[in-house]
């Protein structure tokens, strides 16, 4: 071989050997996942069950930055440098800000890049039981009736169950008041109080009052009936076909972020989320983990995306 050749292929090696460095090193510090809620909801929980066993020879820590609709913990990460330290998780509210809002800090599309979809899972309406009704039916003529008196509570503006709760005036042209709130916790606490009149929002977070008398279920989001409350009606069931969705939570990062640390990223959420005791721990929980690909995560962005920009878009929904 020749001394210039010999040359050129050392020069070559060195730049591979450069480019892949920053994954081979990584992470040589801790990870953190920013949840947009508050703690104690279903997203904070998945998040906590897969940082605690995620192996990635550093400590993945899970940080709390609720507030405006999620757009404070989003900003916070689109700010931070795209090295894979900083992962943020999200749901569809994450795909629909720009369809709400005239003006946001952040890009979804070209500040952030998806990583993988964690869990799905169920939502459902459920009301405080001095509501006098028992089924959607009952629920929407009671609405007709008292326009603007029956509130929902959600876990904040511009989210999935903000789009549902739309859907479902727009089809049954109802005026129920949406309640907005940081998080379904305090939304599910409010209606056990008897402050609002009830809930969308997911299932994990009522179904401990549903079981317990303290919230009466409607139905739930799901196309199949939900192990949970079995005896609650599927959305097609109840004659409400157009608030069938599941909800979902997932992870992305910086869009600067290096392909090979969000595959390695990727492999590891989906190694967690294969294991057997964290798929029964998330399903006791009314949680269905969801592993897959980073591409199959990108496409759920894109397609949830569009239907409830849509939704948004046609019920007038503006959170300026």
């Amino acid at each position: 071989m020749k001394p210039t050749a010999n040359l050129f292929t050392i020069g070559v090696l060195a730049a591979l050997a450069c480019a892949q460095a920053p994954a081979q090193q990584y992470p040589s510090k801790p990870v953190r996942i920013v949840v947009p809620f508050p703690a104690g909801g279903s997203f904070d929980v998945t998040a906590r069950i897969v940082a605690q066993r995620m192996q990635l020879g550093q400590n993945v820590l899970v940080e709390n930055r609720p507030g405006g609709g999620t757009v404070i913990g989003t900003e916070y990460v689109a700010r931070q440098p795209g090295d894979g330290y900083t992962i943020l998780s999200i749901g569809p509210s994450f795909t629909m800000h720009h369809a709400v809002r005239s003006k946001v800090p952040f890009d979804t599309e070209k500040d952030f890049k998806a990583v993988a979809q964690a869990m799905g899972l169920n939502m459902a309406i459920a009301v405080n039981p001095s509501l006098p009704v028992k089924t959607m039916k009952e629920y929407l003529a009671l609405a007709k009736a008292r326009p603007g008196e029956i509130s929902y509570g959600t876990s904040g503006p511009g989210t999935s169950h903000n789009m549902l709760g739309e859907a479902l005036k727009l089809a049954h042209k109802v005026n129920i008041v949406h309640t907005p709130y940081q998080g379904e916790v305090p939304a599910v606490t409010a209606a056990v109080g008897g402050h609002i009149t009830g809930v969308l929002v997911n299932l994990f977070s009522t179904a401990p009052f549903i079981k317990g008398g303290r919230l009466r279920a409607l139905v739930v989001t799901s196309a199949d009936r939900d192990t949970l409350v079995p005896d609650v009606p599927t959305a097609r069931e109840a004659g409400v076909p157009e608030i069938e969705a599941i909800n979902w939570n997932g992870y992305v990062v910086h869009a600067a972020t290096p392909p090979a640390v969000i595959s390695r990223l990727n492999a590891e959420i989906n190694r967690v989320l294969n294991t057997p005791d964290v798929r029964e721990l998330l399903r006791s929980q009314g949680m269905i983990a969801a592993p897959g690909s980073v591409e199959q995560f990108a496409a759920l962005l894109k397609s949830d995306g569009a239907r409830y920009s849509r939704i948004a878009r046609e019920a007038g929904v503006r959170l300026d």
